[in-house]
This record gives C-alpha cells, sequence and structure tokens, in this order.
C-alpha cells in the first residue's frame, strides 16, 4: 500500500488504533481487577512492584526504539504485555480508593476521552504548532515529580495533578491531529501502517491512563 492513503484505508487505521488501545485498556482492567481480588497476587506484585515498573519501562522503550526492526505482531504483543503489567501497578493503586470512586473517575475520563478525540478528529488547526509546549510541559512535570516524591509537599503534589489533568487531555487531541496528518501525508507500506497504528495506540493508552491515576487523585475517595 503505497501513496496518499484514501478515506476508507485511512477510517480503517483510526479504527485499529482506537481497537488496540482499547484492547490494552481492557486488559489492564482484566489483570487489575483480578489481582486485586488475590491476596497473594497482591503479595507479590508489592514485593516486586520496582521490578514490574522497570520492566514496563523497558517494554515501552522497546516498542519505541525497536519498532523498525521488529514485526508488526511482535510490536503488538509488547504492547499487550506493557498493558497487563500495568494492571498489575493499578491494581494496587485501586485497591487505594473506593470502587464507586475509581468507576465514577474511570466515567469521567471517558467522557474526557471522547470530547477531545471528536475535537482531535474534526478541528482545521495544525495542533502542531504546540509540539514544543507539550514537550516542555511534559519534561517540567516529570522533574517536578521527581522532586515531589523527596520533598513530600501535598500542595504540591495537589498541583501536579492539576496540571497533569490540563497536559493529558490536550495531549489527547494533540497526537490524534498528528495521527491523521500523518497518515495523510506519508506513504507507508502495509507493514508501516500495521506498526504505527500500535504506537498511536500506546500513546492514547499512556494518556488515557495518566489522565484516570491523576483525576483519581484529585477526586477519588480513598479507603479508610
Amino acid at each position: 500500500m503505497y501513496g496518499e492513503i484514501s478515506l476508507n484505508s485511512k477510517n480503517t487505521f483510526l479504527r485499529k488504533v482506537f481497537l488496540q488501545m482499547f484492547l490494552g485498556l481492557i486488559v489492564t482492567g482484566i489483570v487489575a481487577v483480578s489481582v486485586a481480588s488475590n491476596s497473594p497476587a497482591i503479595s507479590f506484585v508489592s514485593r516486586y512492584m520496582n521490578l514490574i515498573i522497570i520492566g514496563e519501562l523497558l517494554l515501552v522503550l522497546g516498542i519505541n526504539f525497536g519498532l523498525r526492526k521488529m514485526s508488526s505482531s511482535t510490536a503488538k504483543l509488547l504492547f499487550l504485555a506493557y498493558s497487563g503489567m500495568n494492571g498489575m501497578v493499578l491494581s494496587i493503586v485501586m485497591l487505594m480508593y473506593s470502587v464507586s470512586s475509581v468507576v465514577y473517575v474511570l466515567g469521567v475520563t471517558s467522557l474526557i476521552f471522547v470530547g477531545m478525540s471528536i475535537y482531535g478528529l474534526k478541528t482545521k488547526e495544525d495542533l502542531s504548532s504546540y509540539s514544543g509546549f507539550f514537550k516542555g510541559g511534559l519534561i517540567t512535570l516529570v522533574i517536578v515529580s521527581l522532586l515531589n516524591l523527596f520533598l513530600k509537599i501535598s500542595i504540591l503534589g495537589w498541583f501536579i495533578s492539576v496540571c497533569a489533568v490540563v497536559l493529558f487531555t490536550a495531549l489527547i487531541a494533540y497526537d490524534i491531529n498528528k495521527i491523521v496528518k500523518i497518515v495523510n501525508n506519508n506513504q507507508m507500506t502495509d507493514e508501516d501502517f500495521e506498526k504505527f497504528s500500535t504506537i498511536g495506540a500506546l500513546m492514547l493508552y499512556l494518556e488515557f491512563v495518566n489522565l484516570f491515576l491523576n483525576l483519581l487523585r484529585l477526586f477519588g475517595k480513598k479507603n479508610n
């Protein structure tokens, strides 16, 4: 498949991106609920949490930097493996908050995601002009978050979560807009088509999860 992508092909590609993203979220949810309801599994995750997080990081880096050398099916399997490992980590978070809070925030996150997805797809504005702002915002957010791990200032933690909600909400529209423009303006083989759909799904998955976690920190009701 070479040349400019047709409207039908573009819609097919977008469906692939969203379906992979939702599949990743489903895997994460199933793993999180399964682990949270199993005491031995919770003990295992708590004991090896650092290793799981390192494994997640390696998987994301592997998908991003090794994409050209791996097949599309391998990329998809790595994405699902990452989704499962992330479910283990989120199982600990789920135990900290009431079920009603988790469900409520998940619903709010889904509504925001749908709204920003529609905006990213429909807007005529080229959102790539905000690239520098988003990169700077992400770097600043990571640095300040790491600092607050040591400082443990509650008001700063609240401020970080507010900024993260704003940033990841905007990033959803930005990345969807970027995905559409890349598909429209590039020549891709069928294999490239499949690989890029996985990268797009991973980006949106990460934004959805980060938005959910920060909304949960702001509005979730913790268990006593």
